[in-house]
């Protein structure tokens, strides 16, 4: 991280139009100031335009680029853009991802090679050209969003799931490799985040009554939390962790609860604490 007037850091931000990557997005320009190249894959330019609208007077620099990640010239083009506009880069974001849900026997090879294009194939070459930036300063910071999903499984997304599975492990790769130019690299695993990808399930009772079951703290999270989470990794304070999968997921991963769970079709029903309060 460079000091004095120049500490500002420069970030990419990937899947910012909403969500997680908006949260981000904000927290580094509240935070940090952070001069922010923004992007969005195809079709959410309008969503990207008004986060970044939102953040004009909020930190640094604000930039937008649509950005296939299936395609490697276009995650060149954005770590160009942002390293022309910043004058070099110190933090990744690699937040952006797809999910399809499938029925085992419905599941198709081409979703397969989508799910994998984007977030397996698209988070390396984009953390790859990002580190040949990052390495001119001697330092650097990358967070990949994976998933509880990388841990334990859930039925209908076998792409999804094995797509993050493969983006745990190439954090902890890239985080050996890049290692000795001074660039840390960390995996964050959200469980249920209440965004518009998610919406749907939250709103249902029935299925949102058979998830929390899943969730020890008995709700999704906000963004925001996810956004705490990838801040601290990506700055000084996290500066003697690299290699780490942190599982910001309510408990999802640590195991299954039982004693006090009732599956009602009630999705305002009080938090566990507050009934057992």
């Amino acid at each position: 991280m460079r000091s004095g007037l120049e500490a500002r850091p420069r970030a990419i931000v990937t899947g910012a139009s909403s969500g997680i990557g908006a949260a981000i997005a904000r927290r580094l320009a509240e935070d940090f100031s952070a001069d922010l190249m923004l992007t969005a894959g195809p079709g959410d330019e309008k969503s990207l335009t008004e986060v970044a609208d939102g953040l004009a007077e909020v930190g640094g620099k604000i930039d937008t680029q649509v950005c296939d990640l299936a395609d490697a010239d276009s995650c060149a083009e954005v770590v160009a853009r942002a390293d022309a506009a910043f004058g070099g880069l110190d933090w990744l974001a690699s937040n952006a991802g797809i999910a399809i849900h499938e029925p085992i026997m419905e599941a198709t090879i081409e979703s397969f090679d989508l799910t994998h294009g984007v977030n397996v194939r698209g988070m390396f070459c984009l953390a790859l050209e990002s580190a040949r930036v990052m390495s001119r300063g001697g330092s650097g910071s990358i967070v990949c969003t994976t998933s509880s999903m990388a841990v334990v499984a859930e039925e209908g997304y076998v792409s999804y799931t094995t797509s993050k599975g493969a983006v745990t492990q190439l954090a902890r790769a890239l985080a050996l490799d890049l290692a000795p130019y001074g660039i840390r690299v960390n995996a964050l695993a959200p469980g249920w985040v209440r965004t518009p990808a998610t919406e749907g399930s939250l709103e249902d009772s029935a299925a949102w009554s058979k998830y929390r079951s899943r969730v020890p703290i008995d709700r999704p999270a906000d963004p925001n939390e996810m956004a705490e989470v990838v801040a601290f990794l990506l700055s000084e304070r996290a500066s003697y962790v690299t290699g780490a999968l942190i599982c910001a997921d309510g408990g999802i991963t640590s195991g299954a609860r039982y004693s006090d769970w009732d599956a009602v079709l009630n999705p305002s029903l009080a938090p566990r604490a507050a009934r057992l309060g």
